[in-house]
């Protein structure tokens, strides 16, 4: 008897330590949102310097200041940007891009890519807008140290980025199993957002607002409930795994073999190695035409 009133008492004693840890940092994170400020006003990185400028009408999207930039594995070889008019009615697929990184596997980084049946392409990726003297660390994007932009690119420069200029991190490219007009629906989401970041700042957060919760809220806008509460809101590593159990991407085959089979980073390297220096339409073409 004596010796299950021990294990009862240290039981309570672990589940009181995990409480008190708990509400410290729920403590902690209550009084760093009433302190600090968001803002638009500061001395930003140069990869997040320029905010994406967009309008909307009816189903149009006019987009300023898409980044274009390329990369090798040690530097950044171009810096540029562009303008383009999107239909969203000509959205043929979205894809889920995933990149697992850090040494546990609960971390990692998605974002989406949208196909037109014109040719065009554009990547939406939700990120941490870093200052320029600062590196991103998940610690402390739990306590609002930065704050949250959506960014706006080519596959060339959000691609290669991850696969190429990150050159030891794995990239995935899923086909999303949604509708066109899902797909549509999910990106004039994501705009809209972006676009009230133009004059509302808000602070990225690594427990609440991370690339991978904030892409399940608009998930979740466009079909209420079709993303439920997961862990991997939290352990974004774990984020393609869940999207494969709830179907939105191909469960044909097992999880391991669906992983290899759009796995991308070693395509990406050759096709850029291949070609050296391309425009955004011959990196997209290329890789289209060899994706599975």
């Amino acid at each position: 008897m004596q010796s299950i009133m021990k294990k009862i008492l240290k039981l309570i004693k672990i589940v009181l330590v995990i409480f008190t840890f708990l509400f410290t940092i729920i403590f902690f994170i209550f009084l760093t949102n009433i302190f600090k400020t968001p803002s638009l006003d500061r001395n930003w990185a140069e990869d997040s310097k320029i905010l994406p400028e967009i309008e909307i009408q009816d189903n149009i999207l006019k987009i300023k200041n898409i980044r274009d930039w390329r990369y090798d594995t040690e530097k950044i070889l171009s810096k540029n940007y562009y303008e383009d008019e999107f239909d969203l009615n000509k959205i043929e697929k979205t894809y889920l891009l995933f990149n697992p990184f850090g040494k546990w596997d609960g971390v990692g980084h998605s974002f989406f890519l949208f196909e037109f049946s014109d040719g065009k392409e554009l990547s939406v990726s939700i990120e941490a807008r870093r200052e320029e003297d600062e590196k991103f660390n998940s610690i402390k994007g739990v306590f609002n140290k930065y704050e949250l932009w959506y960014a706006f690119g080519s596959s060339a420069d959000f691609v290669t980025r991850r696969a190429v200029h990150y050159e030891d991190h794995e990239l995935n490219m899923y086909p999303l199993l949604i509708s066109k007009e899902a797909g549509r629906a999910l990106l004039l989401d994501l705009s809209i957002e972006a676009q009230k970041l133009q004059t509302t700042p808000r602070f990225y957060n690594t427990m609440t607002s991370n690339c991978t919760n904030l892409l399940a809220d608009s998930a979740n806008r466009v079909k209420k409930g079709s993303v439920p509460f997961h862990y991997s809101r939290l352990f974004t590593g774990y984020a393609d795994d869940y999207m494969y159990k709830l179907g939105f991407i191909p469960n044909d085959l097992s999880f391991e073999e669906i992983n290899k089979k759009y796995r991308i980073d070693f395509l990406v390297k050759e096709i850029d190695l291949k070609l050296q220096s391309y425009t955004k339409e011959e990196f997209w073409e290329n890789l289209k035409s060899r994706f599975p």
